[in-house]
């Protein structure tokens, strides 16, 4: 049986404790830190079951699940991962410090993966000289993903993940004493209604028949290889070292004004890459008649209504170095991926339709008359958008800028696929609010944040809403006239 993660698995090992006489299980799956603060806050379930042991102790200090329950119930291995297409790659953790890597791809820094990705190169002592090659996206499978497409010369992920991508193959495992072993916690809420079948389940998932179908799935047996007895809540996580000790606490030594600035240098540079295919194009559409112009327009809106993460999924396929263009502008120099360029134009691309709009609606406003007025004595049609159209339509414009500016401030999707989340390079707000979500110390962060950004936004609608109502009273002058 193929499977990348425990998600894979349990329905499996569900199928077979309902086999063996238990009751139906229902599964609900998403990230550990959107489930904790729902079962702290009454969320219906009897049985949590996480990836990320910090959370787990987290719930337990606030009463979410019984500490007395806690077990590991399975655990998984660090490897790191090339392309497989790759001639040459590093033969052991040391090596990394001194191999000819340009990017090594690693998960958030507050989630699991990432936190015991960075634990592993500080056990080995390398990570001074890896850090400054990281690229950090939001999930095991995004890392492996860049790996994959050769984007990331190299990453670090779990080995159940690495065992079903066949674009990769495992240079070496992290199993030196001392480094991190990812595991698995399991416990019974305090609000389960059936507290005697959850604890029959969390030993099920202990016994010889799920440790069996882990197994074939690469995945190891709870702790210190013993499907029995539970472990104490206060040795959740024991680090085995300082290094995983720090990193395991989930700190998250994110500037919160880094993400502020950044956000604030991508809207800006979006919005002025975009002002002259902006105004183009709604001109074009609002003035022009053309074979296909439904389908222009139709590809100009797209952004708005495909889901973010699916256009930076297609952006880092057209610019990525697998791709011709990509290809092309990396030989030039011009790298695309996990830099600045790269979030702005995941967030003009995604800002790109309101900014089309509301230019088009503006230009279908303007009295065409003044512009046949023009014609009539003699001015080109150039001289007469650039002395005419465009200084009556510049309070639209300007807009649409405006609102092209706060969609970018928000862009999360789009960016985090093609520009990675990396603080102080590609880590906007909504990136930075991502992450610290991400870790139990970080959440009373994220109000710096919140609060920022909606101060931004607030700003950038009163300033869209002024300059709109500008172009009316403007158009109402002239065609009162």
């Amino acid at each position: 049986m193929a499977a990348s993660s425990l998600q894979d698995v349990l329905p499996v090992v569900a199928r077979a404790w309902e086999a063996a006489g238990g009751e139906p299980i229902r599964f609900s799956f998403d990230a550990t830190s959107r489930l904790a603060p729902q079962i702290l806050s009454g969320a219906p379930a009897d049985v949590f079951i996480s990836a990320d042991e910090a959370w787990m102790r987290w719930l337990g200090d606030g009463g979410g699940v019984d500490p007395a329950s806690i077990r590991v119930v399975a655990t998984n291995q660090l490897v790191f991962v090339v392309p497989s297409g790759a001639s040459d790659s590093p033969t052991g953790p040391r090596s990394l410090a001194t191999a000819d890597l340009e990017r090594v791809a690693l998960a958030g820094e507050n989630v699991p993966a990432g936190r015991y990705a960075r634990a592993a190169l500080e056990s080995v002592g390398v990570w001074p000289q890896v850090q400054p090659r990281v690229v950090r996206g939001g999930t095991v499978r995004g890392t492996l993903e860049w790996v994959a497409r050769g984007e990331a010369d190299g990453g670090i992920v779990y080995r159940t993940d690495a065992l079903v991508e066949d674009r990769v193959r495992i240079a070496f495992a992290f199993d030196e004493a001392g480094s991190p072993s990812p595991s698995y916690p399991a416990a019974a809420t305090t609000r389960t209604e059936y507290p005697e079948t959850a604890r029959a389940f969390l030993d099920f998932l202990r016994g010889a028949e799920t440790l069996a179908l882990l197994d074939a799935s690469g995945f190891g047996p709870g702790v210190a290889g013993s499907p029995s007895g539970p472990i104490p809540a206060p040795g959740l996580d024991r680090p085995s070292s300082p290094a995983q000790r720090s990193s395991s606490e989930g700190s998250t030594g994110l500037d919160p004004w880094s993400a502020v600035r950044l956000s604030l240098i991508v809207a800006f540079s979006a919005v002025l890459l975009g002002l002259i295919p902006a105004v183009s194009m709604g001109w074009l559409l609002a003035r022009r008649d053309f074979i296909g112009k439904s389908f222009v327009s139709m590809i100009v809106m797209a952004p708005l209504v495909v889901p973010p993460v699916v256009t930076g999924f297609l952006l880092l396929t057209v610019l990525g170095r697998e791709s011709v263009l990509g290809g092309w502008l990396s030989a030039m120099g011009l790298s695309i991926p996990f830099t600045l360029l790269g979030a702005t134009l995941a967030a003009l691309v995604v800002g790109f339709p309101l900014y089309v709009m509301a230019i088009r609606a503006v230009f279908d406003t303007v009295d065409r008359r003044f512009e046949e007025v023009s014609w009539t004595l003699g001015v080109p049609k150039a001289p007469t958008f650039r002395r005419i159209s465009l200084p009556l339509a510049l309070p639209g414009i300007a807009a649409g800028a405006v609102l092209a500016f706060a969609r970018s401030l928000g862009e999360f999707g789009a960016t985090v696929v093609l520009a990675g989340n990396m603080e102080g390079e590609t880590r906007t707000i909504a990136l930075a609010v991502y992450s610290l979500l991400e870790s139990p110390s970080g959440r009373s962060s994220t109000w710096i944040l919140v609060v920022a950004s909606v101060l931004l936004s607030l700003v950038a609608l009163l300033g869209f809403e002024g300059l709109s109502r500008w172009q009316r009273r403007r158009m109402e002058d002239h065609h009162g006239r």
